[in-house]
């Protein structure tokens, strides 16, 4: 008869599970709450002076109608 607990004959597949030593790696990949912050800043700036530049180019459109 077959083991009742299968778990018994599992090995890990070191290609297929990722180990501890690969989390440190991710860890330090990710960007600090500041370089996020910076970069949300800068980007919604450019978006503004984007719907800014749009704005005034569709208003001088109008006008010239």
């Amino acid at each position: 008869m077959s083991d009742p607990n299968p778990q018994t004959d599992v090995r890990p597949d070191s290609e297929s599970e990722s180990g501890p030593r690969d989390r440190p790696a991710l860890l330090a990949a990710t960007p600090d709450v500041e370089a996020v912050s910076d970069w949300l800043r800068t980007l919604t700036a450019l978006a503004g002076l984007l719907g800014l530049l749009l704005t005034l180019i569709a208003v001088e459109l109008l006008v010239r109608i």
